[in-house]
């Protein structure tokens, strides 16, 4: 499959080396010295789940000129950076491509749709602990590392099971959702706490859940945030609120 990474940082560096390193044809969108790096010593990848490998003559770029088109696009920029990012890969987008968003959140697929059209666009969470290191390497530390994704009306599509085979096929743990949007937001639930309640205190999370007033405000934050997705009339456990703070608690320990 040919695959474009839109781009290589954290999760596109680490996800699309995997794809490389499993066969696929892959196009890395990088800038200063990550590209250079990536094109002077390959993509490095040191991951605790796949093991540590190099993507040698990593395919990498910093702009597109319409001779190659992807079959797939894994979208994780920032999401400050949408607007210029989907300017610059419109030279890679065919009538056939697939154009996966993995960013956090639940804007970015109405951004692509609109400059794309809503049939070229699924939608997706990656679950993974990464960074890139340092120019052109990429670490993942283990743990949960996983895709999952699928189409809005919660079809098997035929691409949907294509693009499972090939992350499968490379060795990333990916499943095919028949209720994306209830993925979002579960991981939206649990970042907006999560996030939020660290930067109110200036603190980690350790201490913010160790002070009783901060952890209930957390609590207050979770339940705010599910009560949000289920008046959007999304599928939403009633518990969530309790078991993800009941999550975190385990992890704080």
């Amino acid at each position: 499959m040919r695959v474009l990474v839109m781009a290589a940082g954290s999760v596109g560096g680490y996800f699309g080396g995997v794809l490389a390193k499993g066969g696929n044809e892959v196009k890395f969108v990088a800038r200063n010295e990550n590209l250079a790096q990536i094109k002077a010593n390959g993509l490095v990848v040191q991951s605790a789940t796949t093991g540590s490998f190099v993507v040698e003559s990593a395919d990498a770029v910093d702009s597109l000129d319409g001779d190659w088109q992807a079959d797939l696009v894994l979208f994780c920029v920032k999401s400050y950076h949408n607007e210029v990012a989907i300017e610059q890969m419109k030279p890679a987008i065919g009538p056939n491509t697939t154009i996966l968003t993995l960013q956090n959140g639940l804007g970015s697929a109405d951004e692509l749709s609109a400059t794309f059209g809503e049939d070229a666009v699924m939608l997706g969470a990656a679950y993974v602990e990464a960074e890139r290191s340092s120019p052109g390497v990429f670490a993942e530390h283990g743990g949960t590392c996983r895709i999952v994704f699928g189409e809005r009306d919660g079809s098997w599509s035929e691409r949907g099971l294509n693009i499972l085979k090939t992350f499968n096929g490379a060795g990333i743990e990916c499943i095919l959702s028949d209720d994306v949007s209830a993925t979002l937001w579960t991981k939206l639930v649990f970042i907006s706490a999560l996030s939020g309640i660290t930067c109110i205190c200036r603190s980690s999370m350790v201490e913010a859940l160790g002070n009783p007033s901060t952890a209930d405000l957390t609590l207050r934050i979770l339940e705010e945030t599910t009560n949000v997705g289920r008046a959007a009339g999304v599928i939403i456990p009633t518990d969530m609120a309790q078991t993800t703070m009941a999550q975190f608690q385990r992890d704080k320990a």
